[in-house]
């Protein structure tokens, strides 16, 4: 039978602005108007990635709190001359 296995990841740490997770990927808050905070998230809590209407979220499953990001290449992406 097969069965879709949650694929656990685990909020490590917030530096510099940027949201570090255990698998190593890098996210930055999508939040213009400062409504989110994530500075109290601690490290190990379980997170995991969502999409709702077009916008990706950040669930942290331990808190039961979700915040809007971006991915942190995609925020720096510049064409070279």
């Amino acid at each position: 039978m097969n069965k879709k296995r949650l694929l656990v990841k685990n909020f490590s740490f917030i530096w510099n602005g940027f949201i570090h997770l255990s698998d190593g990927s890098k996210w930055t808050l999508a939040d213009p108007a400062r409504e989110h905070d994530v500075t109290w998230w601690q490290t190990g809590d379980v997170v995991k990635l969502d999409c709702r209407r077009g916008t990706q979220l950040l669930r942290n499953i331990s808190r039961d709190e979700s915040v809007p990001v971006v991915s942190a290449s995609e925020r720096f992406l510049e064409l070279a001359a």
